[in-house]
């Protein structure tokens, strides 16, 4: 995967845990036992109320020309719900079951849940109020397409009934290795929220971003992901034989040589 698909994942489960959907903090991170199928195809899952369950499941990036193997091209992210008639709630002094408050535990109801949830996860991850959504969607450079599918099942009187959205997004390169972040963007902006929680990934982040620039590789390098070897065919090295560094100016935001 990439670091740019992680940092999406997390930052989606934290806008979904802090943006008020049906299912509360239940926002699971790549958690494969969420949904599971029995042997018999019927589905099952370990969770003891309504969840969603988020997934970075594949990326395909058919242009590596510019930004080489940092390229994310084209990703999904997958957010998958369910619900089941274990987790409804019983009122003491009605004795009237709910999945969650205000869906009463019935078959239409699954449904409705299921609904609901697919309008609040759109919602919540454009959502200008929502700090991690911001980042979430300063990750992404469009959105490709967007799939939804349902499914259920049912096994001695359990009922189970799970929806999928699935998002084609296409994303941004990873940054390169020591790269100047810029101040406002979603970098600095993602491991700031991580800092406020006191995440623990967030070392993990920095490690593999690296701060300061490797002496290792020339800037131009670094940015474009290509080898010496490559940049010399392509005659980007000075006459003298020699790798041109590039510095890019704060005001124009262009390259110019050094």
């Amino acid at each position: 995967m990439s670091l740019t698909m992680m940092a999406m994942r997390i930052a989606a489960v934290q806008a979904l845990k802090a943006g008020g959907t049906l299912v509360g903090d239940n926002v699971l991170d790549s958690q494969i036992s969420a949904i599971d199928q029995t042997a018999d195809g019927r589905l099952r899952s370990d969770q003891q109320r309504p969840f969603i369950a988020v997934y970075t499941d594949a990326a395909k990036a058919q242009d590596l020309g510019q930004t080489g193997l940092r390229a994310n091209g084209r990703v999904d992210i997958v957010f998958n719900c369910g619900v089941s008639l274990t987790m409804a709630q019983t009122d003491k002094d009605t004795g009237a079951s709910s999945i969650v408050e205000g869906f009463p535990a019935t078959d239409a109801h699954f449904e409705a849940v299921i609904d609901v949830l697919d309008v609040q996860i759109a919602r919540v991850l454009s959502d200008p109020d929502n700090p991690w959504a911001q980042v979430f969607g300063d990750f992404v450079q469009a959105y490709v397409a967007k799939e939804t599918v349902r499914s259920s099942s049912a096994a001695e009187n359990v009922r189970l009934a799970a929806g999928q959205m699935k998002l084609t997004l296409e994303v941004f390169a990873d940054p390169r290795l020591g790269q100047a972040l810029p101040e406002g963007g979603p970098w600095p902006r993602f491991l700031a929220l991580m800092e406020a929680q006191d995440m623990a990934q967030r070392s993990l982040f920095q490690q593999l971003i690296g701060e300061g620039a490797s002496a290792a590789y020339s800037a131009f390098e670094l940015l474009t992901g290509m080898t010496r070897r490559d940049a010399q065919a392509l005659r980007l090295y000075s006459f003298g034989g020699v790798a041109r560094d590039v510095v890019f100016t704060e005001a124009s935001n262009e390259a110019e040589p050094i």
